[in-house]
């Protein structure tokens, strides 16, 4: 009997699997929740998962300006740069969420823009949320919920290649982005 190959996906995707993955351990975890309480003096004790929202954004600001080399990978290095970009923003809220107990997944917009109408494609990252039995779409850079077509609607861009790290796989979850 032949195995089925490994699917392929873009390097990308690989570098946040790893780290989602360290975020995932009870180590990481808890050191993380200890920073918060002890240097920060801002607890994550029982936030809901919109409050994670407020409280990344009084630890992380927005910044279109330069950036660490090499930037940050993980939360509690994220919050010490002070300034970040979507994939910090994606990465502390999971962080964040994974504290809390939430099962959560980091996406990423690895689109390649095929539709000359739309102004841009891929290099964007957010995350999802369990909540209900329902995957629920979070933008924590923009601090927005439940709205996946905006990259569409909004940035236009051309969605045509999503994927979703979770705990223990890579999804494809173009669909839920990308209109029509």
């Amino acid at each position: 009997m032949q195995a089925t190959p490994e699917p392929s996906y873009p390097t990308i995707v690989g570098v946040y699997r790893q780290r989602y993955d360290t975020m995932a351990t009870m180590d990481y975890g808890e050191k993380l929740r200890k920073y918060a309480e002890n240097e920060l003096h801002d607890s994550l004790e029982g936030l809901d998962w919109k409050q994670l929202l407020e409280w990344e954004h009084r630890h992380l600001q927005y910044t279109k300006g330069e950036l660490p080399r090499p930037r940050a990978e993980l939360p509690i290095d994220i919050i010490l740069q002070t300034k970040g970009r979507c994939g910090e923003f994606a990465l502390l809220y999971n962080g964040l969420a994974l504290v809390n107990k939430y099962k959560s997944r980091i996406v990423i917009d690895c689109s390649e823009l095929q539709d000359k109408s739309k102004r841009a494609a891929g290099d964007h990252v957010w995350n999802e949320i369990l909540i209900n039995e329902r995957w629920m779409h979070v933008e924590p850079t923009d601090a927005r919920i439940d709205q996946p077509w905006m990259y569409v609607k909004e940035w236009g861009k051309d969605v045509n290649m999503v994927f979703a790290i979770t705990e223990n796989d890579i999804i494809n979850v173009t669909d839920k982005y990308a209109l029509g």
